[in-house]
């Protein structure tokens, strides 16, 4: 039975923790910023006094013997703990909770896309996939039906056609060098990297 997704009690998880991908190697991931979402989230930050770390994330260039992209298509906003944990957004010291329970975001009503979409990472044509690492996903499933995510969705889609159009070029990852201590051992690299397809 396909169910209506909604946060876990008192689960704030998505802003808090982030994940290694595209695989220990790269270090973690920030949340993932369009360009024209990169100045917005900057000066929202300076109106909340709050200090950043934006990394490119995504570039392209058909270059495969240069040292990075010629163009930028993504950026990611790191966390502020050392290990790359905790949305600086995240008002983890204010007494307001979001409705669910969680700690609430600064800037909600202006969060970028990927939070929009967030839980939802994959649509066909019944079903939405949902993040693994969310909890709901974990206690129900991680199949929702599609009428139930309707601004997710539309967030997934302006992201997904933002980066259609450069299907064909050559994909560079940038590795951020940020993980929890066991791993910060192995000499994480930072810098960019030509992707697999």
């Amino acid at each position: 039975m396909l169910r209506e997704f909604r946060c876990i009690q008192d689960c704030s998880d998505c802003c808090i923790y982030r994940q290694y991908y595209p695989s220990v190697d790269y270090g973690k991931i920030g949340v993932l910023l369009l360009p024209e979402e990169k100045k917005e989230i900057e000066n929202l930050a300076q109106a909340h006094k709050i200090n950043l770390t934006i990394f490119p994330r995504l570039g392209i260039g058909v270059n495969k013997g240069s040292n990075g992209p010629s163009h930028v298509i993504a950026y990611q906003l790191m966390g502020t703990n050392i290990n790359g944990d905790y949305c600086p957004f995240l008002d983890i010291k204010g007494s307001n909770r979001s409705p669910h329970g969680g700690f609430s975001c600064m800037i909600y009503n202006r969060r970028p896309l990927s939070c929009r979409a967030y839980p939802a990472i994959k649509e066909n044509k019944m079903e939405v996939e949902l993040d693994n690492n969310c909890r709901f996903s974990c206690r129900h499933s991680n199949q929702v039906g599609k009428s139930l995510l309707d601004n997710e969705l539309s967030a997934l889609t302006r992201i997904s056609n933002n980066f259609e159009r450069f299907a064909e070029q050559v994909i560079w990852r940038y590795a951020t060098h940020i993980g929890d201590q066991p791993f910060m051992k192995l000499l994480l690299p930072r810098g960019w990297y030509l992707q697999d397809k």
